[in-house]
């Protein structure tokens, strides 16, 4: 299964923009730019041009998250490439440019927009709280930039055509109610590892929703999971950030 180059350089660059919010060489965002709108990127054949290609048409796709998830659903994993692009470019203060803030609005119309939520895996609902997260205007009724005419949006069962306007606020509040959904029951979020939904809802302030989903999220356990060491290193790093949340504050 050949190996993803955009998806490499995406995850190399993200723990320095989860941490600092930059990188040490831009050169390497025009890489991950050179993808949008490439075949093999989510929704490329139904007209989207503004999602990430990690993988070419025909090819094998596999997607291993640190924290040891491992999406081999094709299509999961073209969806989940592009949210991990989109996640490192807006992480790193390019929610400015044209054509990332489309790439974050289209990932929206594909999660929360949709009815049931596009059909996508929790996996891909699950990453896509980090854009909510990351999303300068998460707070603003600014409606999406979304290409409504690409073909994908005619299927009428999961996206009305007379309700067409959305706002980041609009995705926000969705985002949230998932997250105290998927977090009361661990087979709600099957696919994804805790750990990693407990994180994105760190950075996420999310009110008293946040901060019942991460009060769920800490009180399961990952009984019967195997992960190999560099996922259990991962997975306690962001153990460290939430005994830091629950901590007394003084």
């Amino acid at each position: 299964m050949a190996e993803s180059d955009v998806l490499a350089v995406a995850m190399r660059l993200w723990p320095q923009v989860r941490d600092a919010g930059t990188v040490q060489d831009p050169a390497d965002l025009d890489r991950l730019l050179a993808a949008q709108g490439q075949p093999g990127a989510p929704g490329w054949d139904r007209g989207l041009r503004y999602t990430f290609a990690c993988f070419l048409p025909g090819e094998a796709s596999q997607v291993v998250l640190p924290t040891g998830e491992r999406i081999e659903d094709d299509a999961a994993a073209r969806f989940v490439g592009h949210l991990l692009v989109t996640r490192t470019l807006v992480g790193a203060g390019l929610a400015v440019d044209e054509g990332v803030a489309r790439a974050l609005a289209e990932a929206h119309a594909l999660t929360w927009i949709a009815a049931g939520s596009g059909g996508q895996p929790a996996v891909g609902l699950g990453l896509s709280l980090w854009l909510v997260a990351l999303d300068p205007l998460a707070d603003s009724d600014r409606p999406l930039p979304i290409d409504w005419a690409a073909d994908v949006y005619n299927d009428m069962a999961r996206w009305d055509p007379d309700e067409r306007l959305f706002s980041h606020y609009d995705v926000r509040e969705r985002s949230l109610d998932w997250a105290v959904y998927a977090s009361h029951d661990a087979g709600r979020h099957a696919g994804i590892s805790r750990w990693t939904l407990i994180e994105a809802l760190l950075r996420l302030d999310g009110g008293d929703r946040g901060r019942l989903a991460l009060t769920q999220l800490s009180a399961t356990e990952d009984s019967g999971e195997r992960a190999p060491a560099a996922a259990i290193l991962e997975r306690n790093r962001i153990a460290g950030l939430l005994r830091a949340w629950a901590a007394p504050r003084s």
